[in-house]
């Protein structure tokens, strides 16, 4: 039995639609997502970026801006370690070791984070708050006290911050 053109040529549109109003509507759950953050435009690229952004649902996304922040923690943990090399400056290798504590410590909370993020929604707050207190406490660490000095990673720190910011604002976005 031979099947008609005009039916194949009916299913592939058929199929096509609904490949395409998936996607738009993974793409309108991360633009609806973002609009509801501090950072839209931050949140949007971010998951954007992320090739497993569109067949995720809300605490798949959650668990996508978790792995941005392991990734920007990482890279930022790395530059301290570049920068402690570089540097004979008492002052400034204090502020550094500092940072780098608070960076591996965030790290491991975040892998330990990411997999609660199903399960307990309240310890995923607490640690993405933690994660915004302790880029804070490392950029503090530069601007306090009588040996104040420019951060060398206030830019890394404010993505970092802004990154866990927007892990607290889609968390709140579930419930």
């Amino acid at each position: 039995m031979e099947i008609p053109i005009t039916l194949i040529g009916r299913l592939l549109l058929f199929f096509s639609l609904l490949i395409t109003l998936n996607y738009h509507s993974q793409a309108d759950l991360i633009g609806d997502t973002c609009s509801k953050t501090e950072f839209p435009d931050l949140c949007i690229s971010t998951l954007r970026s992320n090739p497993s952004s569109p067949a995720a649902d809300v605490k798949g996304l959650v668990r996508i801006m978790f792995y941005a922040t392991a990734v920007k923690a990482t890279a930022t943990l790395n530059q301290v370690n570049v920068l402690l090399k570089k540097t004979n400056d008492v002052v400034l290798i204090e502020g550094l070791e500092n940072c780098a504590s608070e960076y591996a410590s965030a790290l491991d909370e975040i892998f330990t984070a990411n997999k609660n993020v199903g399960s307990d929604i309240f310890a995923v707050k607490g640690v993405a708050a933690d994660l915004v207190a302790e880029t804070q406490d490392c950029e503090d660490t530069f601007t306090d006290g009588p040996d104040k000095r420019k951060s060398p990673l206030t830019v890394e720190n404010d993505v970092l911050g802004d990154l866990a910011e927007l892990v607290l604002d889609i968390v709140d976005s579930l419930g």
